[in-house]
């Protein structure tokens, strides 16, 4: 009936064209625009690394992005050790500052707890309002401190059985078990990738977790971005040279491993729970392979300090391992990875007012250095008499790991689990 009409006179195919381009327009703007679907590229190249390890590693570029969904749940993964609260409780309370602060960011919808496994649920943890033993079944609940219950290797006596009523949610492997309680047991970072190894059924639920070291902080841009298709971002790390890389290059030969050349990977990874565990279960085989066959004794009881430092030092022996099980992976199952070294494990030290923003950086992470934000100034009480207002408008990373610090220790127990039954409402 229209086609006459439309062939005939041209105004009218001009006004029917004009509506269609209008709400092309419309759909692009709507489904496209920056705070749902950008993609970024990150180039994973950073100064003071070696030129051989730039050239490396370039084809392995870092893709974030905003997705756009109605749901997405996040788990932070951390290792606390409770016999050394001491030492750690600080950290944690700066974490938990941070992961509240990262929230305000958050997509409505979105969901991130702080899942820690640890021997012991501390009157510290309780009165922080972390909950126990109890896993995420509603994509809607609330952001929660999840507390599960781990038996560390050190104290586990394989000839006994485990308690499965309180262990629900941790998977031991008796072979395992024992091989690392041989061969690993004085090694005091196995329980940080232990966790990832078994007690997958704690996590799986999350459509992303970041396995992290409790010494860092979550930022504003953590709250918008993901890995991009199922890709596992991995974090800076600072102990390649060309000497350990060429040792770890022999050392997957003599495993029959293959190995892709990426090298310098920190702790922190950030992506699928099925991925992470895949990784850690390889990373822990390449611990008690190297602990057995790479170092002497006097190496693993620590008796030449740092002496060799950085070409082969056993207190990275996780970073060691962790790179042999990346690289096999990447070349035997082809998994999707980025290195996301502008991203991940970023320095606390930074007085650079735009970086974070201009670079979208995820996660700070204090690194040894007396240099401010320093994590043993901190506890040593150097910064007790600053007052974290004096950092509000501070966007360099320094100021912000400072403010988080600062606020984690005048708030303590009951202000941070105050703003904690608050998130999300």
């Amino acid at each position: 009936m229209y086609l006459p009409i439309l062939r005939r006179y041209s105004k009218f195919r001009l006004l029917c064209v004009i509506p269609i381009l209008l709400l092309i327009l419309i759909t692009i703007t709507v489904f496209h625009r920056r705070a749902h679907t950008e993609i970024v590229r990150f180039s994973p190249l950073e100064e003071g690394i070696p030129e051989l390890i730039h050239t490396i590693n370039k084809e392995y570029v870092p893709l974030i992005h905003q997705p756009f969904t109605l749901s997405l749940i996040r788990g932070i993964i951390i290792f606390y050790p409770h016999d050394q609260e001491n030492s750690f409780l600080s950290e944690l309370f700066w974490l938990f500052r941070s992961w509240i602060e990262m929230m305000k960011d958050e997509p409505p919808s979105w969901r991130t707890d702080l899942v820690i496994y640890t021997g012991v649920f501390t009157s510290n943890l309780q009165q922080l309002g972390c909950i126990f033993n109890r896993i995420r079944i509603d994509r809607k609940e609330r952001p929660q401190c999840r507390v599960f219950p781990y038996k560390r290797v050190h104290l586990r006596n394989v000839s006994d059985k485990i308690d499965t009523d309180d262990h629900l949610f941790q998977q031991f492997d008796l072979e395992r078990s024992i091989l690392l309680k041989t061969y690993l047991q004085t090694y005091e970072y196995v329980d940080s990738i232990n966790i990832i190894a078994e007690c997958y059924i704690s996590f799986a639920m999350y459509d992303y977790i970041l396995r992290t070291d409790i010494d860092v902080f979550l930022t504003r841009y953590f709250g918008r971005f993901v890995p991009f298709n199922g890709t596992l971002l991995v974090g800076r790390g600072g102990y390649s040279t060309p000497f350990n890389t060429a040792r770890l290059r022999r050392i997957a030969a003599n495993m029959n491993w293959l190995y892709a050349n990426i090298t310098n990977i920190g702790s922190t990874w950030y992506g699928p729970p099925r991925l992470a565990q895949r990784i850690a279960n390889f990373s822990l085989k390449a611990m008690v392979h190297l602990s057995t066959n790479e170092f002497t004794e006097p190496e693993r009881q620590r008796k030449l300090g740092i002496l060799l430092w950085p070409d082969w030092y056993y207190g990275v022996l996780l970073l060691y391992s962790c790179e042999l099980a990346i690289n096999h992976l990447k070349l035997s199952e082809n998994i999707d990875l980025g290195l996301a070294y502008t991203l991940l494990d970023q320095s606390t030290t930074d007085r650079d007012q735009y970086d974070m923003e201009k670079n979208n950086r995820l996660h700070l992470h204090s690194w040894h250095t007396l240099e401010k934000f320093s994590k043993f100034e901190f506890k040593a009480g150097k910064y007790n008499r600053i007052h974290p207002r004096k950092f509000m408008k501070d966007t360099s990373a320094l100021g912000y790991a400072m403010r988080m610090a600062l606020e984690s220790r005048l708030m303590s127990h009951v202000g941070l689990k105050a703003e904690l039954m608050n998130a999300k409402k």
